[in-house]
């Protein structure tokens, strides 16, 4: 038993985290403590008293009461939210919780809302600070007062007035203390104590046990077995050794109070939770560590209904443009490129009718895929004699498909068909083979047989027309399973390869994404090229909001090339929101090194995370992140390739209920997402543009005008840093820190005569599938009915009308957070 000293931050009256429980021996502390039960099963023992609570329940401990805790779900099966206060800081209110007295079981309290209410103050106090929300210390100073209003209106007992009661309770907090300080000592026993307080063992036994509920024997050995476990997880010492070290008389007597407490040996224990040097734990520290898992179950008490919505700021802007001024040319390079991920998908009749409906209405010039040489499209094959032969049939329909789409292939050549792979070695679930070729002269002539297929089907100029991109990141060894010399030989002989059917055909690469190192691949290509004549007719490189955390060290390279997510990578995060128009930055002047004379730079990937179940993904979060950075970008490169327009996917395991966080702009079935409707707002711009500014594009075509907005806002460091744990299905809005509404006035200066000004927006009230299908109860199960409604709900709000201008015109437009909006004005004669 000991006193617990709290340390405080300097700016916050609480100390709050969510931790795991293993058992912690009787202790006191000055201040009000406040449990909240995420997960599992915990008992508190207060005085004789014993309290079970699970899953949801919560406790209030009072200021300078005896107290015990213990899992009951095994050790790091319960989870547990802590809120300590700081009663310093609420003297300073006139509160002193020292001298009052509150009684908090939610097993035993019929007040259910106010309940609610408290776990919903501790759920915005955990997220307020872990996001360090603006003014999150004054936010939560404020919280600290709500709660503390509640228990003094909702949940104060009278105080104990037994003096008896008291002295007893102070003789014991002595004799624990006792226990606690020399419990490491063998000699230490109920003799010893007793003498120590000038008491009877007999008496001292017996009011021992009334007391704690258990006898002082089991309670010594606790207290030893609980002092010891650190040292088993962190040191290498032997079980005898840390069994004498830690006050039991022998290794035996240690295995027994061990196999009776925790229901496992010493050794088994240490196997299980052996910690490594860089995971210590403080010894102070009877909670454990925080996880995902506990965060989720407590944010869900943010959806607490009795509570109203928090009011949003408002920002307002006031712009003016002057529509005489000078214009430029701009080319739409946002929807020069649409991607999908694997080749066969081309082959499904669901996967024909999204690409026409966006092509219908968006119209994108080029699409990217991989997969070509896919063994499930049986190109490359091998006679018993070795021979070969090769069948385009299923390659054909594909290629006639995406022309039947007037699109053009953005072709990518890899991966390697199973029996020319050097290595057993893929990645995703249809297994794409990542080694070099077992024999070149094989692999050049299924190039040679490929490409003079495709000029005799298509005709030389057509086909010179399109791009063919060499690998995909292959300095990820996820993707390139070889050396960096094999992989530019196999470049080298893949370049000539084509060129010497036509040198006119665009050969270029590498779809790289990893900048970090990228220098070292430059040189050494750039010395390939002197050496054998190649070249690289245009560059590509891949973009997500990626960056790599500070002070975290790489990750050694793993074993198995299975990987379903990147964030299983903790040395990386998503980065802020002006990450991805750095990275594109750099990532332009790296590779400037790679060739003098760039025609293309192609972005043939991007998009806001490269984890495919990540939520945010189909909410309107997306619009505007699309809006905003292909705005700050596209005049940059020659096409930029969002990944992807379509939910289905083959390349890992999905959920595939209807919303799970694909990366496409529309779901599985073909339900317009938000994001979709970024590409069709981008579509409608002019080809001039009059300026680019902050949150806004004005564009113009012919004697009409086009005027692009949005509202964007970053997510905050804990989603960031992919714990997802405040996100669900029905609920994804949390993760940001920075909503507000944005208010435009705009005053034009430019116009005259009659038009028709048309607004399309996009928020979360028009124009999200995803916010109707959460609004509908967030079915699992979608049938024909659902997906009609869906389908209409989905379109974007519209409204119409009709002015007349005399040179100047002004008008407001207000917009939600994330919302996009597109306006439209129309000359009419």
């Amino acid at each position: 038993m000991y006193q617990e000293q709290i340390q405080y931050q300097a700016d916050l009256p609480v100390k709050i985290f969510t931790q795991t429980v293993d058992s912690f021996p009787y202790h006191w502390h000055e201040d009000s403590e406040i449990l909240l039960v995420l997960e599992g099963e915990l008992e508190i023992r207060i005085d004789q008293k014993k309290y079970t609570l699970s899953s949801g329940d919560i406790f209030l401990v009072n200021a300078n009461e005896l107290h015990f805790t213990n899992s009951l779900t095994g050790y790091e099966n319960t989870q547990v939210l802590v809120l300590q206060m700081e009663n310093k800081y609420l003297i300073e209110h006139g509160i002193d919780m020292e001298k009052r007295r509150f009684y908090i079981n939610s097993r035993e309290e019929s007040n259910t809302d106010k309940l609610d209410e408290i776990k919903y103050i501790l759920a915005k106090m955990m997220e307020l600070i872990i996001n360090k929300r603006s003014y999150y210390n004054l936010k939560v100073k404020k919280l600290v007062l709500e709660l503390v209003v509640n228990l003094i209106e909702y949940f104060e007992i009278p105080p104990i007035t037994d003096l008896k009661q008291l002295d007893s309770d102070q003789r014991l907090l002595e004799i624990l203390k006792y226990m606690n300080n020399n419990c490491m000592k063998t000699s230490l026993s109920l003799t010893v104590i007793a003498e120590k307080f000038a008491l009877n063992p007999h008496y001292l036994s017996r009011y021992f046990k009334v007391k704690v509920g258990v006898s002082m024997k089991k309670k010594l050995d606790s207290m030893r077995l609980n002092k010891s476990l650190m040292a088993l997880r962190m040191t290498n010492e032997t079980v005898t050794e840390i069994a004498l070290k830690f006050g039991f008389p022998d290794s035996k007597a240690y295995y027994r109070v061990f196999k009776e407490v925790l229901g496992t040996t010493p050794s088994e224990f240490r196997n299980l939770y052996k910690l490594e040097s860089g995971d210590f734990i403080s010894k102070d520290e009877y909670l454990g560590i925080n996880s995902s898992e506990s965060l989720a179950n407590l944010f869900k008490y943010l959806e607490w209904k009795g509570k109203q919505q928090e009011i949003l700021k408002k920002q307002n802007q006031v712009v003016y443009l002057d529509l005489f001024q000078v214009q430029k040319p701009i080319n739409h390079t946002f929807t020069n490129l649409l991607t999908f991920g694997y080749a066969p998908l081309a082959l499904r009749s669901d996967f024909k009718s999204q690409l026409n409906q966006i092509q219908q209405e968006i119209n994108f010039k080029y699409v990217r895929f991989h997969g070509i040489f896919a063994d499930q499209l049986h190109v490359y094959n091998e006679n018993p004699d070795k021979s070969l032969f090769f069948n385009f049939n299923n390659l054909d329909i594909i290629l006639d498909t995406l022309y039947g789409a007037k699109l053009k292939p953005f072709i990518e050549i890899g991966f390697m068909p199973k029996d020319l792979a050097t290595t057993e070695d893929t990645i995703f679930l249809w297994d794409a083979y990542i080694s070099p070729p077992k024999q070149m002269s094989h692999w050049k002539a299924l190039l040679e047989a490929f490409f003079k297929h495709i000029i005799n089907r298509y005709g030389l100029n057509e086909v010179r027309t399109w791009y063919f991109e060499f690998w995909n990141e292959p300095e990820v060894p996820y993707f390139w399973k070889g050396s960096r010399e094999e992989f530019l030989t196999l470049y080298a002989e893949t370049f000539k390869t084509i060129k010497s059917i036509d040198s006119e055909i665009k050969v270029g690469g590498f779809s790289s994404i990893n900048f970090n190192n990228y220098q070292s691949l430059i040189d050494d290509f750039n010395v390939l090229a002197k050496k054998e004549n190649i070249d690289l007719d245009f560059f590509t490189f891949h973009v997500y909001n990626l960056t790599r955390k500070h002070n975290v060290q790489v990750e050694a390279k793993r074993k198995s090339l299975v990987i379903e997510s990147v964030t299983q990578f903790k040395s990386i995060m998503l980065g802020d929101e002006h990450n991805l128009t750095k990275s594109i930055d750099s990532i332009i002047e790296i590779s400037s090194g790679l060739h003098k004379n760039f025609k293309d730079i192609w972005i043939t990937e991007w998009n806001s995370n490269s984890d495919s179940k990540d939520l945010l993904h189909d909410t309107c979060y997306t619009a505007a992140f699309i809006t905003k950075n292909a705005i700050e970008n596209f005049e940059k490169v020659k096409g930029m390739g969002y990944w992807t327009f379509t939910d289905l996917f083959e390349e890992f395991k999905q959920q595939k209920h209807l919303f799970h966080g694909g990366f496409g702009l529309m779901t599985y079935n073909g339900i317009k997402k938000a994001g979709y409707h970024a590409f069709y707002f981008l579509s409608k711009l002019g080809n001039e543009l009059i300026e680019k500014r902050e949150n806004m594009i004005i564009t113009k075509r012919g004697s009409d005008y086009q005027i692009l907005i949005f509202n964007y806002s970053h997510p905050n460091y804990l989603y960031r840093n992919f714990d997802y744990s405040q996100l669900s299905l029905t609920n994804r809005y949390t993760v940001f820190n920075d909503e507000r509404v944005l208010s435009f006035k705009v005053n034009l200066n430019g116009l005259h005569g009659k038009y028709r000004m048309k607004k399309q927006y996009v928020n979360r009230f028009e124009g999200s599938a995803y916010d109707v299908w959460a609004n509908i109860g967030a079915p699992l199960d979608i049938d024909e009915e659902i997906t009609r409604y869906l389908k209409g709900k989905a379109e974007p709000g519209i409204h119409v009308e009709n002015i007349f201008v005399d040179q100047d015109y002004a008008f407001t437009s207000e917009l939600q957070p994330h919302e996009i909006q597109l306006i439209e004005i129309k000359k009419y004669y």
